[in-house]
């Protein structure tokens, strides 16, 4: 009678630990699931440091296009921006006028302070 007793009392629960098995392991996977949150959270990120470097290269690429514009003959009378000009040429390929100092500076190089 014992054991019938046993066997009413586990008939009672095992609907309940089913159920309880079942909200377990579906909140396992809302969590730690494919589609769950930690996930969601982990694309969260991913989109932010994304949209961050779209912004830079956007920021990088309207420099440029303004450079190259500078450089083309769009204007309305037609002509190059010579100054600009003057100073791309004299960075890329190193002119100077013969009345002029050049003076190098390293650009990696630590400043050095005497005290």
């Amino acid at each position: 009678m014992d054991g019938w007793v046993m066997m009413k009392v586990l008939k009672r629960f095992i609907p309940l630990i089913g159920l309880a098995l079942v909200i377990g392991y579906l909140s396992y996977h809302a969590l730690h699931g494919e589609q769950g949150y930690l996930n969601h959270l982990r694309i969260q990120a991913q989109i932010s440091a994304a949209e961050a470097e779209l912004a830079e290269v956007r920021s990088t690429r309207q420099h440029m296009e303004d450079r190259v514009a500078r450089l083309k003959a769009d204007g309305p009378d037609g002509s190059v921006d010579v100054d600009y000009l003057e100073e791309r040429a004299r960075a890329v390929l190193r002119f100077a006028h013969p009345d002029e100092i050049v003076v190098q500076i390293d650009r990696g190089a630590q400043p050095e302070y005497g005290g």
